[in-house]
This record gives C-alpha cells, sequence and structure tokens, in this order.
C-alpha cells in the first residue's frame, strides 16, 4: 500500500538509507506473535550499530495516528545470507482494515544486508457484525 508499495517477499534493503518499504492490510483478524527477518541476497554487515526492521500496528492505513510498535528487530553485524532474526512479540490483535507498516533504520558504519521480512498470524476469527470497519453490501 502506497509508500513503496509493500510487496510480500519483496527484497528489503537494510544497509541503504533508513526507509519505510511500505503497508499490509489485513484482510482477515489474526493475532501477530512473532516478526522475522531472512537475508536473501546480501549479509548485515559492516557496522559498528546494527541495523533493525520496525513492524507498526496502523489502525487506519496510511496514517500514523494511533499506530503502535509492534516490535523492533536488530539484525546483527555478520548475520550471514540464509540466517534469520526472529523476535516473539507480545501478542498484537488484528482487525479487518488494520495495516502492518514496514519501516527500517539504517547501521552506523558502512551497512550491508538485504532480505525479506515477516510475521506469524494465528487466525482470530469474529463475525463480520462485530467490526465497526466492515459494512455489508446493499
Amino acid at each position: 500500500l502506497a509508500e513503496n508499495a509493500a510487496e510480500v517477499l519483496k527484497e528489503v534493503d537494510i544497509g541503504a538509507a533508513s526507509g519505510t518499504h511500505g503497508e499490509l492490510i489485513c484482510m482477515r483478524r489474526c493475532t501477530v506473535r512473532r516478526l522475522g527477518f531472512t537475508l536473501t541476497s546480501e549479509l548485515a554487515g559492516g557496522t559498528s550499530v546494527a541495523p533493525t526492521v520496525v513492524f507498526k500496528k496502523r489502525p487506519t492505513p496510511q496514517s500514523s495516528s494511533g499506530q503502535s510498535t509492534v516490535g523492533t528487530l536488530t539484525v546483527p553485524d555478520a548475520t550471514a545470507v540464509g540466517k534469520t532474526v526472529y523476535k516473539d512479540v507480545t501478542p498484537v490483535n488484528f482487525s479487518v482494515g488494520d495495516s502492518m507498516q514496514i519501516s527500517w533504520t539504517v547501521g552506523t558504519g558502512t551497512p550491508t544486508g538485504q532480505g525479506v521480512y515477516w510475521f506469524e498470524c494465528e487466525d482470530s476469527p469474529e463475525q463480520a457484525a462485530n467490526n465497526s470497519d466492515m459494512i455489508a453490501s446493499a
């Protein structure tokens, strides 16, 4: 969604300037419990301060109003391609229409690192009538 048009499994360059990858919209109520970043084509290196990958919940897509940080991953220096950095977080509920924004802060030094972000969700079904963001079509 907007910003840098987040895509599932699109590689993020955490060695480039800090930035925002974009947002993914929740289509079914779920609970996020784990965050991750897997290095895919370039190891994380060259840093004296490690880069981070930040996951934020936004109740209103493309608006920072009411947003909260789900969790922040620190990607250590010398994390090799094929390795995954993950973090178990306090469970966060997402409703239909909420979004997950993914951004990163570049490390200090001569940083490198490219990979894909991911997060694990557990289904948390609800009736559409109980969700104020769901409107039945005529």
